[in-house]
């Protein structure tokens, strides 16, 4: 029996409006019945997230920012702080690369450097509430996210530059078609997946996931149940046991209900 469900967001659970599916909370309210736990796993801020999800948000759990902030019933369980010279390192090096923003994740807020209104556009979508800094190499926080806006492409552009150069000490991974995402080495969602399954002692086998991208795959690794959506990637699709229908056609819920509701009902 499932008994703990996490899924991504973009071009998974929310549809293509970004918007959450209608028939979620009316799911969600008959899993919690059931004592089904589940869990939100996004390259999205917690603020973010917590928005996404009101008056619900305090039951929920959160994989937030790829893994490297983890909240429970509004209880921070873990920060994965980077190093600041290599939060500064990577600053620097990101300053000469071109067409792309910087965001940063910190214990005392967000922050990113002065940007064009086409970036703002695509930032604003996940970091509604960002302080704008000059010299992000200034900045008094500890940072455990970077986040790199690449209007050229994140695959062909930054990730070329970054993922040389950073890879031996930090997890470099594309989390969207023009976004790319630094954490610490072992900060992943399926590390993160993997903490939540031990604290409430439950499986593998009892574990269902959805995803799309390539910052799901190490989570899509950590259940039996594990989708990919099927507007993923072709390449993705090689990382799940499953496939669910498109976030277009309600996927997530459309699983859940073929393999958990009709279970228990």
């Amino acid at each position: 029996m499932i008994k703990l469900i996490a899924t991504d967001m973009d071009g998974t659970l929310l549809d293509e409006n970004g918007k959450l599916p209608k028939d979620f909370l009316p799911m969600l309210d008959n899993l919690m019945e059931n004592d089904i736990k589940f869990v939100i796993a996004s390259g999205r801020p917690y603020s973010s997230l917590y928005k996404i999800f009101k008056p619900i948000s305090d039951k929920l759990q959160f994989i937030c920012d790829n893994g490297a902030f983890v909240v429970e019933n509004k209880q921070v369980l873990s920060i994965d702080v980077i190093d600041k010279d290599k939060v500064h390192d990577i600053i620097n090096t990101c300053m000469e690369i071109p067409n792309i923003g910087i965001t940063l994740g910190g214990t005392k807020g967000i922050y990113q450097n002065p940007c064009s209104e086409e970036f703002e556009r695509e930032r604003i979508k996940y970091y509604t509430n960002a302080i704008v800094v000059e010299d992000l190499c200034t900045i008094d926080d500890d940072i455990f996210k970077i986040a790199i806006c690449d209007l050229s492409g994140s695959s062909e552009n930054s990730y070329k530059i970054l993922e040389p150069k950073f890879s031996n000490e930090l997890n470099v991974v594309v989390s969207g078609e023009i976004w790319l995402d630094i954490m610490n080495k072992d900060v992943n969602k399926g590390n993160a997946l993997e903490k939540i399954q031990k604290d409430l002692n439950i499986s593998y086998e009892e574990t269902m996931v959805f995803g799309d991208f390539y910052n799901d795959v190490e989570m899509l690794q950590k259940a039996h149940y594990s989708f990919v959506m099927e507007n993923a990637n072709e390449d993705m699709k090689k990382h799940g046991n499953f496939t669910a229908k498109s976030n277009r056609e309600n996927g997530v819920i459309r699983a859940i209900e073929d393999y958990v509701i009709e279970k228990i009902s």
